[in-house]
Order: C-alpha cells, then structure tokens, then sequence
C-alpha cells in the first residue's frame, strides 16, 4: 500500500507533462483580433440625397509647391523701432501715453524737469541781465558821442571850432559805435549757445530767447516721438527719476513685421534671400501672410543644428503681434501630385476618408492616406486614382451615416 500511495504523485506528474506536450495553445497576433475594416457602402434614399445636397468634383493631378518647413516668432522690425531715452536726468512730471497706444511723430509722450536745464538757464539770465546793463551804458554813451561830434561838425562848418576837435570827437563816436555793437552781439552769442547746449538736452529751438525775453526759467524739456508707431513699452512713471541710461519708451511700426525662424541644416542649400515665403498661425487659422526672406546667418547653432532666417511680412491689419509663434513655408518650386478639394475629406480618429459614388445612390467610404495641403487642395497618397470621382459637398453627413452603419451611432 505504501508503495502505491508512493507511485501516485510520480504518475500525476508524468501525466500533467504529457498533457502539455500535446497541447498546443496557437499565438494570435493582437491585431487579427480586429478584422481589418473593408470600405464602407452608404445606400441613401433618393430624399436623403436631395436634402443633403451632394455635390461632386475628381482626384486630379494639380500643381503644388514643394516648400522647406520652419517654425519660428513675430519679432517687430529693428528698422522700424524706436528706443526712447531722456538725454538728461531730470524728475518725470507727467505721462501722456499708455501701454499699447497708437503714437504720431512728434507727439509728447512725457514731461520732465531737470536742475542741468535749469542751471544753463540761469546762466543765461544772469548773463543777459549784465548784457543788458553793458548795452544801456553803451547806448547813453553812444548817445552823448552821437550829439558832442554833431556839435563840433556844426562849430567846424561855421569855424569856430578846428578840424583836430572834429576828429576827435568823430573818433570817440566811432569808438563807442563799436562798444555798443559789440554789447549787442554778445549777448546774441550768449543766447546762441545757451541754446546750441539746450539743444543737446532736449530743449525745443527757441527756449534760451524766451528766456532772456521773459526773465523766467522754464527747467522743463518734453520727451517725444520720433516716429509714428504702437507704444510697445513703457518703464517710467509721474515723480520717479530718468537718466539717459535708461530706456522711458519704445514704438514699433507694425505695419511691416519680420518673422523669425530656423532652417534645419539638411534645408540650408534650398533657402536663399529674395524667395517667398507663407507664414501661417495657429491663433489665426485659415489666415496666411505672405514674405520675403530678406536675411539668412552665417553661422549654424551648434546645439540644435539649425540656421536663423529672417522674412519681411507685411502686417497692414496689424494682426500680426511680436512674440507670437508662427509656422513658415519656404516655397522653393513646384510639383504636380494627385489631390481633391479639402471639402473632399473627413477625420474620424487617425484616419481620412474620402466617398466615392458608385452610382444608383450608392456611396463607399474609402480611407485615404494624405500629404501636402495648400490650403484649399490636399494631397492623396494612397486610396484614390486619377480622374476618379468624389463627393466634396455633404461629406459630413455621410460620414453621419457610416457611423450609424458601423454601429458608432444608435
């Protein structure tokens, strides 16, 4: 009995390794657990095809350009740029601009006072006070020659008085002329250069006579707009300190914008300056920009192994704003690939499809490998034939009833 209940475990293992020899469980790839999806037929009611209003166009082989693909950013044009500055320390006493606000040449974007202004004014006044003190003592004495050598032209023509008397006194007249004009002129060369200085600081042409004129200092100069532009930044404020290291304002003229963008090494021979260019952009979609490459680098970045270029863009609605991301399409030719309209189309998951009619109301959907799109036609790589026909109008609701088919829709 031992012996037997000994053999036991022996036999059952013998038996369960048997069993596993012979049977053989097949490997089933997981992708023939889904059958592949043969094309679907769309049978429509004569009603159905009428209200859909279906309409019909053909693959055809159509031109379209080959292109070098580029990712780049909305920069505004340096060229068109103005970087504003104080050329002298002074106080801000008012702001006239805001953030983002449209600017004219000329227009006054801030007001400031300054003690370096001030001071050169001063000078000015009390030089032109002692110029006008100088000019009235030489104008009394001028006055008193005019009259003493008058006199004495008098007393010589009546010959009372010598001929030496007359000289003298035509001299002394002469020299006090002199005296006088020379007053004159100083004080003109002292406003003159009083202004020359001003200019340098910001002073508007004019201010050093209105001072003389006035009596008054006037220590305030005004900040303006060379250029006509969109005030894109602004880091003074009402009461802070400016001095000309620090930039106040800046304007761009976004009318013209450059894009920005990097050419991979591989496409570097097919870009040259003067081609076109299309730039396009996801927060304005259907939109595309057309350019001009107007500058290529010289040199590569090491790290990612691609060359900058630069496009000229118009931007007449100035939709186009700095700093946004944006896709460029070099166009470097053309080629002639079959297409359909992009109405031709629908996505459903990671696949095209397109529908093809077969005639007595009858539709099949045909799912359709894609590649270039320009637009308004896309490429088909695979799943169509020249000349062949497809539904570009109600291709939605044909979509719609293929789902019901496949049981997507209940």
């Amino acid at each position: 009995m031992q012996f037997r209940l000994a053999l036991i475990p022996g036999l059952i293992s013998l038996a369960l390794t048997a069993c596993s020899q012979d049977i053989k469980i097949p490997e089933v790839p997981a992708e023939a657990a889904i059958g592949p999806k043969g094309p679907m037929r769309i049978v429509l009611k004569p009603a159905q095809e009428q209200q859909i209003n279906i309409a019909l166009g053909r693959a055809a082989v159509r031109p379209f350009p080959v292109t070098v693909q580029a990712t780049g950013q909305v920069k505004a044009a340096s060229d068109r740029v103005a970087h504003i500055s104080t050329p002298v320390a002074g106080r801000v006493t008012s702001v006239m601009v805001s953030l983002g606000q449209p600017i004219s040449a000329g227009q006054t974007l801030a007001t400031l006072k300054s003690d370096d202004v001030g001071q050169i004014q001063a000078d000015l006044l009390q030089s032109a006070l002692q110029s006008d003190a100088d000019i009235r003592s030489a104008k009394v004495q001028l006055a008193f020659s005019k009259a003493t050598y008058e006199r004495e032209q008098k007393l010589f023509n009546d010959r009372i008085s010598s001929r030496a008397d007359l000289e003298a006194a035509r001299t002394q007249y002469a020299k006090d002329l002199s005296s006088y004009q020379a007053f004159q002129a100083k004080q003109q060369a002292t406003v003159t250069i009083a202004q020359e200085r001003l200019s340098l600081y910001g002073v508007s042409p004019g201010i050093a006579a209105r001072v003389v004129r006035n009596r008054r200092v006037d220590p305030y100069i005004t900040i303006s707009a060379p250029r006509s532009g969109l005030l894109i930044s602004r880091s003074i404020n009402t009461g802070e300190l400016a001095d000309p290291s620090k930039e106040l304002f800046s304007t761009a003229d976004l009318s013209r914008i450059w894009l920005v963008a990097n050419v991979y090494e591989k496409d570097i021979d097919k870009v040259h300056v003067g081609q076109s260019v299309k730039l396009t952009l996801d927060s304005l979609p259907g939109k595309v920009y057309p350019g001009q490459i107007s500058y290529i680098a010289n040199t590569l970045d090491p790290e990612t192994r691609t060359l900058s270029i630069r496009a000229d863009v118009p931007n007449p609605g100035r939709s186009l704003k700095p700093d946004m991301f944006a896709r460029m399409q070099v166009l470097i030719g053309n080629t002639g690939v079959l297409s359909v309209p992009r109405s031709a189309l629908q996505r459903s998951g990671d696949f095209n499809y397109a529908y093809v009619p077969l005639g007595n109301h009858r539709y099949e959907e045909r799912r359709v490998e894609v590649g270039l799109d320009d637009g308004q036609f896309v490429e088909i790589k695979s799943g169509l034939k020249p000349s062949e026909a497809v539904v570009t109008r109600g291709t939605l609701a044909l979509q719609g009833e293929a789902l019901k088919l496949s049981g997507g829709i209940q």
